[in-house]
């Protein structure tokens, strides 16, 4: 997975939730990709539009990614002789038709760095800032954003790149709901990523007061909750959320929606509940917590086993709030185990709702599970990579699929295409995003005595409950069947799930994976399986 400097990561934390009101990264328009030399490449994506367009005297945020281009994604250091490398970076607004540039952004808070390393496990970036004040003296019509990068002196690279142009519309000002509501979250992202909770609160409650179900509102509202220390608000707000999605709903899946679902996961686990109360604040407009004693306490006994005592005002929509209860002490309370790997092979455990259909098959083999799982720390993407043991997949099928060509089985062959963790559509999907159970199944252009499987997990990992390997005639032979213990609330890593067999006196040709949906939230995607084959 690559990591990126601080800078990006908390000044994107306001944005991540903002699907529709963004354009997504652009390519680079002159970089040195198409040279041996390792250069980098600046994308930029907009933030808080709503269908490309923008209200005037709306601010206007501007994500800037900065990675390595070239061979290999070679090592490229930005070290400037003055400043920082964020210094070197000019996000400028210009019409449409061209022209000089009308205004320049700034950037909002400071690298950890002055200096930025971009190479295959990491990338740089932030948000730059128009202000609303700039977009109120424009005229409506047509403009475009460009990122350039440009360093002249200093210890590391030197030379300047630019980003493809990003188009958006300048619109007036309207009443239309959808307009406030990309409007309000706008607001409300920018007063969140700059600390200013109490007040990202007030702006999306006095629209959620009259529209409860705005699906996007709900899901930053439930960031807000969880940066006063409530846990519980945050999950109604993130419950209610998935109510209104169904899995047959049109577009991407909403991985903004899991994101923010692992976070509260994570509170839940930790106990994160403010001491002595939490702010008023914290708590959404009552027709948002206007959800049964019963539901709210199944959806977080079913997180982290905290139960919960509802206020009667929880129904009824009045002014109490519900309150976390403290956690039994019983000595049969287990702690959820921390994410790892046994040493010793994984025991089998029975299928879990919706999957014995999917696992059924008179040409499995009805011997035990003979593979073991691989510790993580063998796994390193570049050595999995560089394996000249290892094949990738060159055909596959599956179950359901979220799209005909993005999120298609077909994603999940050839060699690892995702390059961050998180939603994409180069990888496999499944249609249904957390309820039973999918398969996928791979072909490998060339039969092999085989050692070891590995699947790259890069959203919502943790799903694997089985691995078959096939032979050329059609017999299935049971690798490894148990509970996948790569998941781990609050984590979302690009993760390796390998399993080691001792040499086959077979060939394998094809290999199925059976996933368990309901191991977890969010859309469980892969991005790509390996097949070792013995050394001859």
């Amino acid at each position: 997975m690559k990591t990126t400097i601080p800078f990006l990561c908390s000044l994107l934390a306001g944005a991540a939730v903002a699907a529709s009101g963004t354009a997504g990264f652009g390519a680079t328009a002159n970089s040195a990709a198409a040279t041996d030399s390792p250069a980098p490449e600046i994308s930029l994506a907009l933030r808080g539009l709503f269908e490309d367009a923008l209200e005037q005297g709306e601010p206007l945020r501007v994500t800037v990614r900065l990675e390595s281009s070239g061979a290999g994604h070679g090592r490229v250091e930005l070290a400037p002789a003055a400043g920082t490398w964020v210094d070197a970076v000019a996000v400028e607004l210009r019409a449409a038709s061209g022209g000089a540039v009308i205004a320049r952004g700034t950037a909002v808070g400071a690298p950890a760095s002055s200096r930025a390393t971009l190479d295959r496990e990491h990338v740089a970036g932030g948000m730059w800032l128009f202000a609303g004040s700039a977009t109120q003296s424009l005229p409506r019509g047509d403009y475009i954003v460009r990122a350039r990068l440009d360093l002249k002196g200093g210890a590391g690279w030197t030379g300047e790149v630019s980003s493809d142009d990003a188009p958006f519309s300048l619109v007036a000002v309207s009443d239309a709901p959808e307009r406030v509501s990309a409007r309000t979250l706008a607001r409300a992202q920018i007063a969140f990523s700059q600390g200013q909770f109490q007040e990202a609160a007030r702006l999306l409650d006095a629209v959620l007061a009259k529209s409860p179900d705005d699906f996007e509102l709900l899901c930053l509202r439930a960031d807000v909750a969880l940066a006063g220390r409530n846990p519980t608000a945050a999950m109604i707000c993130v419950s209610r959320a998935a109510r209104i999605l169904s899995p047959q709903s049109s577009g991407p899946p909403p991985h903004f929606l899991h994101e923010v679902q692992q976070r509260v996961f994570a509170a839940q686990l930790a106990r994160d509940a403010a001491p002595g109360g939490v702010p008023e604040w914290t708590w959404p407009p009552a027709v948002v917590l206007k959800v049964s004693e019963k539901e709210a306490t199944d959806l977080l006994a079913k997180a982290a086993g905290v139960p919960v005592v509802a206020a009667a005002a929880v129904q009824a929509g009045g002014g109490a709030s519900p309150r976390v209860a403290a956690p039994p002490q019983s000595s049969k309370q287990r702690p959820t185990p921390p994410p790892g790997v046994s040493s010793a092979a994984p025991q089998k455990t029975a299928p879990e709702a919706g999957l014995s259909a999917l696992t059924t098959d008179p040409n499995v083999s009805s011997k035990p599970s003979i593979g073991t799982i691989v510790a993580s720390a063998e796994l390193a993407d570049a050595k999995i990579r560089a394996d000249p043991s290892g094949q990738w997949a060159a055909s596959a099928t599956a179950g359901t699929q979220y799209g005909r060509t993005g999120y298609s089985a077909a994603q999940a062959t050839g060699a690892p295409n995702v390059p961050v963790a998180g939603n994409s559509p180069d990888a496999w999907c499944p249609a249904v995003r957390d309820k039973g159970g999918d398969w996928l199944e791979v072909t490998f252009a060339k039969p092999v005595r085989a050692t070891e499987l590995r699947v790259r997990q890069n959203d919502a990992a943790g799903a694997l409950a089985k691995v078959e390997a096939i032979e050329p005639n059609g017999t299935a032979h049971v690798w490894w069947e148990g509970v996948d213990p790569h998941r781990a609330p609050g984590v979302r890593d690009i993760v390796w799930f390998a399993v080691r067999v001792p040499t086959t006196p077979y060939l394998v040709a094809r290999v199925k994976l059976t996933l368990n949906l309901a191991s977890g939230p969010g859309y469980k995607q892969i991005d790509a399986v390996q097949l070792v084959g013995a050394t001859p």
